[in-house]
């Protein structure tokens, strides 16, 4: 008898061996499961807390190490809102000098950089020897010409003498005073050819128009000049002009004459000018008008071309609460100011024991910013709590707030200023006796 297989046999073995490993996988973990159940975990104690199987107890969460933070002071103050405006600065005088005469470059001591002194440096001597010929050739005209002169007024004046007037004609003696009158133009004539190449012979030398220094030299020595032939280009000493871009919506509150501080981005010095001038006309798209700060270029340390920060206030002053602008965490719900306190004052305990170490607690305190300035912030407390709290004399957290949670314990750190006094700033000059920044 011939056994035949169904064409569903494949289907129903592979069915099979999976329910049969189903079925193991069933068991296996099961039994697995009560042996755990009869192994006991130890408690554990760490720094004070219980660990007991995989769950730290509360305890632990209480007993976290003090945060490291540094912190300013607040402080009440008068303060006024203000903007910071980009620009550059530029030169007050700026003259390119040309030749006015004609001829060959002689001396030329002048290099790119080089100060020069108002109406005693020499930028170029030009060759004097045609215009030498010229002055001999004009004054000895004016010799000849005043002899010529001298005698025809003498002959004029005989013929005009009584005792000639009736045997001389007339029509001679109005010649004779044509030509006494052509002698007379002739010689001024000369004597105004002769104090023009004078004044060339003067101009030949050229000096430096005012105090100043050289950014461009445009010719060479021995080389031939016309008249317009430019040499050399100066920039003015002694003061410079801030540049700054202001908009349109604060532009009227600025007035020829007040003063305004500017701080030069590279040198990081901090100085104030008085506005020059207001340019009353803005580019259509831009809608910023230029104004012009006058400085002193502080010995020629303040250089063309610099950039520069101008500091422009914005509103009138009114006292407020001021804290440092790294004090305030701006985020999407509001801004938040940390603040240190007192562990003990905040629990209104009083100890007994006065050694005993201050501990000091980290508190948030929600704020809205009323008045922004250079480095500060004008404050007020939204909360009640805050409003007890952020005072004149608490301390705010400047460094280490990011990771801190409310009322976590905290270390205040303190930076020696002796160890600042050998490190470089950012622009890589020595720091020379740094301000304390931080509250000891």
């Amino acid at each position: 008898m011939k056994i035949k297989l169904s064409k569903n046999f494949p289907i129903l073995f592979v069915t099979i061996i999976l329910s049969i490993g189903i079925a193991i996988g069933f068991f296996v973990r099961a039994g697995f499961s009560s042996v755990r159940s009869n192994v006991v975990v130890p408690a554990v104690e760490l720094g004070g807390s219980t660990i007991k199987g995989n769950k730290i107890s509360t305890a632990a969460n209480r007993s976290r190490h003090e945060s490291p933070v540094r912190v300013d002071v607040v402080r009440k103050d008068s303060i006024s809102n203000v903007r910071l405006f980009h620009g550059r600065l530029v030169e007050v005088q700026r003259s390119r000098i040309s030749s006015e005469v004609s001829g060959l470059v002689n001396e030329l001591p002048i290099e790119i950089g080089m100060r020069v002194k108002g109406g005693e440096t020499l930028f170029a001597q030009i060759d004097q020897t045609w215009l030498s010929l010229v002055i001999e050739q004009t004054e000895a005209e004016i010799r000849s010409l005043s002899r010529r002169l001298i005698h025809e007024q003498g002959e004029l004046e005989r013929i005009s003498t009584p005792g000639m007037i009736e045997a001389i004609p007339e029509s001679q003696r109005s010649q004779q005073q044509a030509l006494v009158e052509q002698y007379v133009q002739d010689l001024e004539k000369a004597k105004i050819a002769n104090r023009e190449a004078k004044e060339k012979l003067k101009r030949t030398t050229i000096v430096a128009p005012y105090d100043g220094y050289i950014i461009r030299r445009e010719t060479g020595k021995n080389e031939l000049l016309s008249p317009g032939t430019s040499i050399a280009e100066v920039v003015s000493l002694g003061e410079v002009d801030a540049r700054v871009m202001i908009s349109e919506d604060i532009i009227d509150r600025i007035k020829v004459g007040n003063e305004v501080p500017v701080i030069v981005d590279s040198l990081g010095v901090r100085v104030v000018g008085k506005v020059h001038r207001i340019v009353p006309y803005a580019p259509t798209g831009a809608r910023i008008f230029p104004v012009l700060v006058r400085l002193s270029d502080q010995n020629g340390r303040l250089k063309v071309g610099m950039s520069i920060t101008a500091e422009v206030v914005t509103s009138n002053p009114s006292e407020e609460i001021l804290v440092s602008k790294d004090a305030v965490l701006d985020r999407p719900d509001g801004a938040i100011v940390w603040l240190a306190v007192n562990a003990e004052k905040n629990s209104n305990k009083n100890s007994n024991n006065e050694n005993k170490k201050e501990q000091w607690i980290a508190k948030p305190i929600p704020v809205k910013i009323k008045v922004t300035a250079i480095n500060d912030y004008g404050v007020i407390a939204e909360t009640e709590e805050g409003k007890n709290l952020l005072i004149e004399g608490a301390k705010t957290i400047i460094e280490g707030a990011e990771r801190l949670t409310a009322n976590q314990v905290i270390r205040i750190d303190t930076i020696d200023p002796k160890l600042l006094e050998n490190l470089p700033s950012s622009n890589g000059q020595k720091i020379i006796n740094p301000k304390p920044r931080f509250e000891n």
